[in-house]
């Protein structure tokens, strides 16, 4: 609105000399600092602060990622999958188990509707398939969807399962 009622020949014309020096700057001093940016972020130390108050804090629930992505559920005494388990069971009988097991094969078809790569499948694979046999039972699907979950809400994965994921058939009585 504000342009249209602008006379541009009374603008001040372009001067090439001084365009050529921004692209000069965008091309090359930008990569420079950014450069220097990342050497300078690597050589500061990761706790500033040391001592007092900010001693230990890391530890406990007040830690980065407690209760979040695989460390939700740490400290509950339900195993933290169960709450979604009854919507994973769905898609697990739509998969026609055969002994109370899908197959790699089917249970890939499925995974890969989420849209993460192999490598991501792979990993979550070898978690939730905690029995090793290369099938996966009610439990071990639910897990597996889980994880698929944990990652797409951003989460990293753990590398081996933690306690609190193993399902509860699959817990070693003590």
């Amino acid at each position: 609105d504000h342009l249209q009622t602008m006379d541009f020949t009374k603008f001040q014309s372009l001067k090439p000399k001084l365009l050529d020096m921004v692209d000069d700057m965008l091309a090359n001093d930008i990569a420079r600092l950014m450069t220097m940016v990342r050497q300078e972020e690597a050589l500061m130390p990761k706790q500033i602060v040391h001592g007092g108050a900010f001693e230990g804090t890391m530890n406990g629930p007040f830690g980065a990622g407690y209760g979040e992505g695989a460390g939700e559920g740490i400290d509950e005494v339900e195993w933290v999958v169960g709450k979604d388990k009854p919507m994973y069971d769905e898609i697990f009988y739509t998969l026609s188990p055969v002994n109370g097991k899908v197959t790699g094969a089917s249970a890939k078809k499925e995974m890969v509707k989420s849209k993460l790569p192999n490598t991501v499948l792979g990993k979550i694979w070898k978690l939730a398939d905690v029995d090793k046999d290369g099938m996966l039972d009610d439990e071990e699907f639910a897990l597996a969807n889980h994880l698929i979950k944990v990652k797409l809400e951003g989460h990293e994965l753990p590398n081996e399962l933690p306690d609190h994921l193993i399902p509860p058939s699959k817990r070693r009585q003590e």
